[in-house]
């Protein structure tokens, strides 16, 4: 009888230790802080984000026909405020033939957001189609920078034509959706999440 109540001893005790480590490892990055600046993508996301991200902390800052430049702005104005975490939504509103203004203003949202924050950028589409030349600038930021990472809505929008509204710009209500979850993954695999 000892010996039957020793076991079941040991097996209380192994139950409650293994209790205690499973919750001590569970995975981090469960809730968090983010912030969002960026355009009228952005707007459109926003509340199925916060679906996605229930428990979150949003700081939504954006605003209808922002242009990168505006954006950067923000971006210094809201400084050591920023979240752990800052999703942007630029490009869509700057003009044909600037890539290389967007590049500076990459690099610097990038040196604003500073190395110890995680920078998710959405690619970019307008007219129904990538903009080639500021996707390959984000590309490229996202290469030589390992706390930025891209949010693929060129590819979605390729991949799944029905999430573009018929503006060729917007999503629709099932591509805010969509954008929101692909936004909300990259979120949780940011290490500051």
């Amino acid at each position: 009888m000892r010996i039957l109540l020793a076991l079941l001893a040991v097996a209380a005790l192994s139950t409650g230790a293994y209790v205690l480590v499973s919750r001590d490892t569970a995975p981090a990055g469960q809730v968090g802080s983010l912030t969002l600046v960026g355009d009228s993508l952005n707007v459109g996301t926003d509340p199925y984000l916060r679906d996605e991200l229930e428990g979150w902390s949003i700081d939504a800052h954006d605003q209808v026909g922002r242009q990168t430049g505006e954006g950067v702005e923000e971006l210094r104005g809201l400084g050591a405020s920023l979240a752990p975490i800052v999703v942007v939504s630029l490009g869509t509103n700057d003009g044909e033939g600037t890539e290389e203004a967007f590049r500076d203003y990459v690099a610097e949202a990038i040196g604003i957001v500073g190395p110890r924050r995680c920078l998710l950028w959405a690619t970019v589409v307008r007219a129904g189609a990538p903009r080639d030349g500021f996707n390959a600038v984000l590309e490229d930021a996202r290469a030589a920078n390992s706390n930025v990472r891209l949010v693929d809505w060129a590819s979605l929008v390729d991949r799944e034509p029905e999430t573009l509204a018929f503006d060729t710009v917007h999503g629709t209500p099932q591509g805010y959706a969509r954008r929101a979850e692909e936004t909300a993954a990259a979120v949780r695999r940011c290490p500051a999440g």
